[in-house]
């Protein structure tokens, strides 16, 4: 057998070792021991390949709620110990799983934030937000994700993106979007979306949440040929003043 032979063999005797821990990791009927020694198993492997059997972890929800929140949170704090060890790989694998999948990625999310930089968290939840769209989605985790995420940012360009989602076709997704917009502490680009979405919005617990906002800001008006059409839509208690900017009623 040559050098050649003898590591592809290893190569391949690893990979078959990592698939088994997986499948391990991955069973939520075998004992909750055993899954955390697959874990401890694939932190000492430690390659990419091994962080993404962890990462499946992540993918499953276990029978007994306690117990499979701690495994996630151990798979997390795994996952930021290999980062922070120096394990670059760490970083590139999650940030291409948060590119592939379409849900479950607040623990990944949270272990990146602990790993990156502010400026480069900024650029990822941007990232992810220009590849998602405002159709309708049968499971819209993720966008729910990155909105809450977005809200702890503050950034002209993540504030640019989030403005997309109040079109979202998703009425939880718009109510978030909302929020996220004015975490931004952006009024230049808060201003206009908002109003348009207060002449367009039929959910009522948007048009409050936005009807909000314009009364505290007061420097914000609607143009006198929206008025009336906007006026219309405001929940009771609430009107446009012949200034622009809409007031609460006295009772």
């Amino acid at each position: 057998m040559g050098f050649l032979d003898f590591l592809f063999d290893k190569e391949k005797a690893l990979e078959r070792r990592i698939k088994k821990l997986k499948k391990t990791l991955t069973n939520m009927y075998v004992q909750a021991a055993e899954r955390q020694y697959a874990i401890e198993q694939l932190r000492e492997i430690g390659t990419p390949e091994a962080i993404r059997a962890l990462l499946a972890r992540l993918e499953d929800t276990g029978p007994n709620h306690t117990t499979d929140a701690d495994e996630k949170q151990y798979v997390y704090s795994v996952l930021v110990d290999l980062g922070r060890r120096g394990e670059t790989d760490v970083v590139r694998v999650l940030t291409e799983y948060l590119k592939e999948v379409d849900e479950n990625i607040n623990w990944p999310l949270k272990a990146l934030t602990d790993l990156v930089s502010y400026e480069d968290m900024v650029d990822l939840v941007t990232e992810l937000l220009e590849d998602a769209d405002i159709r309708y989605r049968r499971n819209p985790e993720k966008k729910r994700e990155l909105m809450l995420r977005a809200a702890e940012f503050q950034d002209p360009k993540l504030a640019e993106q989030v403005v997309r989602f109040l079109e979202d076709d998703n009425e939880t997704i718009r109510f978030l979007a909302v929020d996220a917009i004015m975490a931004q502490d952006e009024d230049e680009i808060a201003e206009e979306p908002l109003r348009e979405r207060l002449r367009l919005e039929d959910s009522l617990r948007i048009v409050q949440k936005i009807t909000d906002i314009f009364v505290d800001h007061p420097g914000w008006t609607i143009p006198k040929d929206e008025r009336e059409e906007v006026e219309l839509g405001l929940p009771d208690g609430f009107g446009v003043h012949k200034k622009g900017h809409i007031y609460r009623k006295r009772k």
